[in-house]
């Protein structure tokens, strides 16, 4: 099924010569499908056509890309607000909690994981500095993980912020919905990041016990969408008023006195600013190719379960590539997109695969191939013969 799935999708991204060259990277960047070129294009013709007023037919792409994400989320009513980067969403979503907003004598307490990606990681480290206490909880072992974070979970926690998919190894996060339910009966808010599920796993909200929860996620990756499309969805029913605020989030306000700070309803309220529209646009035909071909997250999931085994099980059939990796613990039915191989040299083994021809990356001491359904089983083998080739070179 993969092959025959992948050549009849190659020709769509011809543009990016995915049978020319392997690329196992569909976890960080996927190709786009030609279409996004037209996208580009209607919106520079919109803009010399329309100047000022282009911004009407902007926001219908907007609304587009809007309606998307929340057909992936399950959730057809989704509250959600677009951004240039899900860092950009965290911090709307950080100044919105209410222990940004009041003087406090205690410090603010935000629970989190060690195996968040760089946006959070980064930005929560750096709150620290603020007399703001992160927990961190390890992630392994990940079996305990929700039992242990619901243990740091009380009264005077501010806001859960956490994975559904770990950047690192590519893990489900199955019970995260235990989490998010606990801190909803404290009514501390829970923010997830999908980006790692979305478009690859399933992720209907109420299925995932997530329908109180803000989810943030993006197209970057599994959804082909190029950079400059993420969002943030909003629970049903909250009112926010994110100290960080954008004029957007005026628009639906017909009046306003002069010096106040109002804020629209649902999303609106977390809207942002001016933005380059360009990207809207792009992810906008690059949806409606997803519809046309029926590439749905079932489908997607499908395929890509399919290449994660047929990868691992070509390496572990390789006596000599066992001494060089060590495979996850979880079982491959709670592998996300991307297949993670731990190796204290996994840098060295990302540049030795370029240069034979084979994309993919690292983080840490995981190096992470990434498959795409465009990528064929004869380029799998490929990729596995040349992990196999590069291994003599590897010290």
């Amino acid at each position: 099924m993969t092959t025959e799935f992948a050549k009849l999708l190659q020709p769509h991204y011809s543009d990016f010569k995915v049978d020319k060259r392997i690329l196992l990277s569909g976890h960080s960047h996927q190709a786009w499908p030609n279409v996004a070129k037209q996208g580009v294009l209607e919106c520079y013709q919109h803009a010399a056509e329309h100047i000022d007023d282009k911004w009407q037919l902007a926001f219908k792409k907007a609304a587009q890309v809007k309606a998307f994400y929340a057909s992936l989320l399950d959730d057809p009513t989704a509250q959600i607000t677009l951004g240039a980067s899900t860092h950009e969403l965290l911090l709307r979503f950080l100044s919105d909690l209410s222990c940004f907003k009041t003087p406090r004598k205690r410090p603010i307490q935000i629970v989190t994981t060690d195996g968040e990606f760089h946006s959070m990681r980064r930005q929560l480290n750096r709150l620290k500095d603020l007399n703001i206490k992160i927990v961190n909880v390890p992630v392994q072992p990940s079996e305990t993980l929700a039992e242990r974070l619901i243990e740091e979970i009380d009264q005077h926690t501010d806001a859960v912020m956490l994975s559904a998919v770990f950047y690192g190894t590519s893990e489900i996060f199955n019970d995260i919905g235990h989490v998010a339910r606990y801190a909803h009966t404290l009514t501390v808010p829970c923010l997830v990041d999908a980006y790692h599920a979305l478009n690859v796993v399933p992720f209907s909200l109420k299925e995932w016990d997530l329908e109180h929860a803000f989810i943030v996620s993006g197209g970057y990756k599994y959804c082909q969408a190029g950079e400059g499309n993420c969002m943030l969805r909003i629970p049903p029913s909250h009112q926010g008023s994110p100290i960080i605020t954008g004029w957007f989030a005026e628009f639906s306000l017909l009046e306003q006195s002069p010096g106040e700070v109002r804020y629209g309803v649902g999303s609106s309220a977390f809207d942002g600013s001016t933005y380059d529209p360009t990207s809207h646009y792009r992810a906008a035909a690059v949806f409606d190719f997803f519809a046309q071909q029926q590439l749905t997250p079932s489908k997607l999931r499908a395929v890509s379960q399919q290449q994660i085994l047929y990868l691992a099980n070509g390496i572990k059939s390789q006596p000599k590539l066992n001494a060089h990796f060590e495979f996850s613990s979880h079982s491959l039915t709670h592998n996300a997109g991307f297949l993670a191989l731990t190796t204290p040299v996994a840098a060295q083994w990302v540049s030795a695969l370029a240069t034979q021809g084979v994309q993919c990356d690292s983080r840490g001491n995981q190096l992470r191939l990434g498959p795409a359904p465009y990528i064929t089983t004869q380029q799998l083998e490929q990729a596995i013969e040349t992990i196999d080739k590069v291994s003599k070179t590897i010290s």
